[in-house]
């Protein structure tokens, strides 16, 4: 790739910085810290590849990687990680890519879930204690229920404690685009 690939991503509990390191090496990309990206820093690059997590709806830092590359004139791909196992929830996954993209740059712009987890005693306090209150929402939401199907169990166990989803296999999609992209030119 020579160089011409920057990733870069706005990681908090260390899953999206995990993915950001396959990538850069698999692709051989640079790998940038978040902090020191600009329009400026990226202009360099053909390609910048950003990874931010799922957060209420939203890719966190989505917003402002987009506008960096824009600025800097270099293509935009986009990796989101986050708590569902992959597969799950498609539907979910896609109303949170149109919440995030518009029409034109769901077409345009490649985006990717790679599944992360969860870390409580790496997540920020307030974090914490949203996912903490939302786990006891759910418990007694579903407490109600007369009997519990194995994905309301699995989904109470998930949320309640934190666990790993990682796997460099859920970065291969991006890759493979990534050295398709260059062989391409």
């Amino acid at each position: 790739m020579d160089g011409r690939v920057l990733v870069c991503c706005k990681s908090v509990t260390g899953f999206t910085r995990r993915y950001a390191g396959v990538i850069a090496r698999e692709a051989g990309g640079t790998l940038m810290d978040w902090k020191d990206v600009s329009a400026k820093t990226a202009a360099p690059y053909e390609t910048m590849v950003f990874g931010g997590r799922f957060r209420a709806g939203t890719v966190d830092g989505l917003k402002r990687a987009k506008a960096i590359a824009r600025s800097s004139g270099a293509a935009l791909m986009v990796f989101a990680t986050g708590a569902m196992p992959a597969g799950a929830a498609e539907m979910v996954l896609r109303q949170t890519w149109e919440k995030n993209f518009t029409a034109d740059e769901l077409d345009r712009i490649p985006h990717f879930y790679m599944p992360g987890g969860l870390c409580y005693e790496k997540m920020p306090l307030l974090d914490r204690a949203l996912m903490k209150t939302f786990a006891a929402v759910m418990k007694r939401r579903l407490k109600g229920k007369e009997e519990l199907s194995e994905q309301d169990r699995e989904f109470v166990r998930m949320i309640s404690t934190s666990y790993d989803l990682f796997s460099e296999d859920f970065a291969n999609p991006l890759i493979a685009l990534l050295k398709k992209t260059e062989d391409g030119k």
